[in-house]
């Protein structure tokens, strides 16, 4: 049933008119009506107090029902306020004029107070409805926004600073495509000389993969406090295969990470890494030069347990950068369908001299889509191998 605590207001310039209106709506049980002989003073009403259903005349001095319904569609107010209107005229074009600025219903007069009764009621009912949804639209909104926040306060911020007596550079970026996402980048340090860096992809999007992306993103946290952690992730093979048997076992939804884990033995400059069906990170030489960091690897996170994962190797030099990116960088789209790709992606990385590289990066990708909604979410990690300090 209608909520009868609601607000009605009746427009219409005959006395006569109103007052029957407002009979027929107390016997209904309505209380709550106000009423206007005018179109002016029905939008006056209508900017002063909240009204759950306004019965509209449409022949009125000042302003007639037609410029109040544009007046209302013209802010906006259409949408929350529905429009009953009843009037005189009795042709077809004023009833196709009034629903198409935003009135709810017709009613020819003289009204049948049968008929009156169940479009009032049926039109409450109906905003009733549409209030709740929107209510529980909101709310889902709020608490979406609340997981953005937590999401983005997963990535650490930039550091700039020595570790094991040589100056280290690590820059963070995600961007989730909408609220929340499956992306997640990461660094942290291991013992006195390792640092860690991870970058991952889950393969869906929205609530269920930003659970899955913080459910990765923890796995590889903990292992990193564990007493052997310096040696676990000194071969990234065993943490990324004991993080895989944990996302395989029980994974009914079949959803999968791709994934890089690397760490750099910072003293050495030996880095080890294993992508698990990700992008190939890139590369650059202090010489400006870019290669693709292939490698064995292995099939994403969480598709197959007990999966042997291999570590590939290669050592850096006093300079070198390492960028790794997820797919939301190489497969943007643009209007006319064509891919970003990884080499526009090399390209800019060979060229990329300067500061805020990812940052540069990311806007380039998003002038790339001109102004379609984002592909995909995206996450990336740059590395910079510097000097030892004196």
């Amino acid at each position: 049933m209608a909520d009868q605590n609601a607000a009605i207001l009746v427009v219409d310039d005959v006395a006569e008119n109103r007052d029957l209106l407002i009979r027929r709506l107390r016997r209904l049980g309505f209380s709550r009506i106000e009423e206007a002989a005018d179109g002016v003073e029905a939008l006056a009403a209508i900017g002063q107090a909240a009204f759950d259903l306004v019965l509209l005349d449409i022949m009125m001095p000042e302003l007639d029902g037609f410029g109040v319904l544009e007046a209302l569609r013209s802010d906006g107010r259409i949408n929350d306020i529905p429009v009953i209107v009843i009037s005189a005229l009795n042709e077809i074009d004023p009833v196709v004029r009034c629903i198409e600025l935003g009135a709810d219903d017709f009613l020819f007069k003289p009204f049948n107070p049968t008929l009156l009764r169940a479009r009032v009621l049926a039109t409450l009912e109906k905003k009733a409805l549409r209030d709740r949804t929107r209510e529980e639209l909101r709310r889902k909104q709020v608490e979406l926004n609340e997981a953005r926040t937590l999401q983005l306060s997963l990535v650490p911020p930039s550091f700039a600073g020595a570790v094991a007596g040589r100056r280290l550079d690590v820059d963070a970026l995600l961007e989730p495509a909408k609220e929340v996402g499956g992306d997640l980048v990461d660094y942290f340090p291991v013992g006195d000389g390792l640092m860690v860096l991870a970058i991952g992809d889950v393969s869906d999007k929205g609530a269920a993969a930003a659970l899955m992306m913080a459910r990765t993103h923890s796995m590889f946290r903990a292992l990193s406090g564990r007493p052997d952690a310096a040696e676990l992730f000194a071969d990234p093979a065993r943490a990324v295969s004991i993080a895989n048997d944990g996302l395989a076992r029980g994974n009914a939804g079949c959803m999968f990470v791709t994934f890089v884990l690397a760490s750099v033995d910072v003293a050495t400059g030996r880095l080890a890494y294993v992508r698990a069906g990700h992008v190939p990170p890139y590369l650059q030489g202090a010489d400006g030069g870019v290669e693709r960091l292939g490698g064995p690897g292995g099939p994403p996170l969480g598709v197959v347990e007990g999966f042997d994962y291999q570590a590939a190797q290669v050592d850096l030099n006093e300079g070198d950068r390492l960028l790794v990116v997820t797919d939301g960088f190489t497969e943007a789209q643009s209007a006319a369908g064509e891919l970003f790709g990884e080499d526009r992606v090399g390209a800019f990385f060979a060229d990329g001299a300067g500061g805020q590289v990812l940052t540069r990066l990311a806007t380039q990708v998003r002038a790339f889509e001109a102004g379609l909604p984002a592909f995909d979410d995206m996450a990336a990690i740059l590395l910079t191998f510097g000097a030892r300090e004196v």
